[in-house]
């Protein structure tokens, strides 16, 4: 079942990795676009790489973000992107 709502850094660039520094924008949880689940095919790279880190994390396919980089298209696990918060300490809504 995909995710109901857009992921909450969506539309946004991010650095989940400060060792490297390296921005990536993120486009959206992959189950809400249209073909995004074909990207998770075994014989894609960009899969492998995405489900080598999984296994390593001990995480699940289903909190695959697609993002994109300066090298192409990359697919994250929400878990390895920075904490985000909602509504930030010190806003009222």
């Amino acid at each position: 079942m995909p995710h109901a709502k857009e992921h909450p850094l969506a539309g946004r660039c991010v650095v989940p990795d400060a060792m490297t520094g390296a921005s990536i924008y993120i486009v959206d949880w992959l189950d809400r676009l249209p073909g995004g689940l074909a990207l998770l095919h075994p014989d894609h790279r960009v899969a492998r790489a995405f489900r080598r880190r999984v296994a390593v994390l001990d995480l699940h396919a289903s909190g695959a973000v697609l993002a994109r980089t300066t090298a192409g298209l990359t697919l994250v696990h929400h878990a390895e992107l920075p904490s985000y918060d909602l509504v930030p300490v010190g806003v009222i809504s």
